[in-house]
């Protein structure tokens, strides 16, 4: 844990002396078929809880950077579905206030099966907990990073 948390402070700061001046980072929105969202418990932040995703690498595009980072945390392999690519579909992109950071964050255009959830495999090294959340639970969580929540309680159904 400390070294993970070390290596995420370093990441940081070499993006800000020697990064760019914008990093792209992309989020997806998942529910399940009882239209609960899919938070991921990351380890090493203050506020653990979040959406699935991460920074978009050079040279990828934000829905390949999102499909990378699916596989990576949950090993889920999004296939392809033609002109839609990955069955995402952008919800909304905003500015993060506490970083230079352009968030592009997609809805999957279906809900994930309990066939393709009982196939996922958190990454122990990054993730250590995985849950399903109704926006009720998402408006009173503890611990969700308040970028999230706001996201989601605009985007979700009351």
């Amino acid at each position: 844990m400390f070294l993970f948390r070390l290596r995420s402070q370093l990441t940081r700061i070499w993006l800000r002396v020697f990064g760019p001046r914008w990093t792209v980072g992309c989020l997806a929105v998942i529910q399940d078929e009882q239209s609960r969202v899919c938070l991921l418990k990351h380890k090493g932040r203050v506020k653990p809880w979040g959406l699935p995703g991460g920074l978009v690498a050079w040279p990828e595009t934000p829905e390949e950077g999102l499909r990378r980072e699916l596989h990576e945390e949950l090993n889920w392999s999004l296939q392809s579905t033609g002109q839609t690519d990955v069955g995402l579909r952008l919800v909304r992109t905003c500015v993060s206030d506490k970083f230079t950071m352009l968030e592009i964050v997609f809805a999957a255009e279906r809900p994930a099966t309990a066939a393709e959830i009982s196939s996922w495999k958190i990454q122990a090294s990054e993730i250590s907990d995985l849950g399903w959340f109704t926006r009720g639970e998402i408006a009173r969580l503890e611990g969700i990073l308040e970028r999230h929540r706001e996201l989601l309680l605009n985007f979700l159904p009351v």
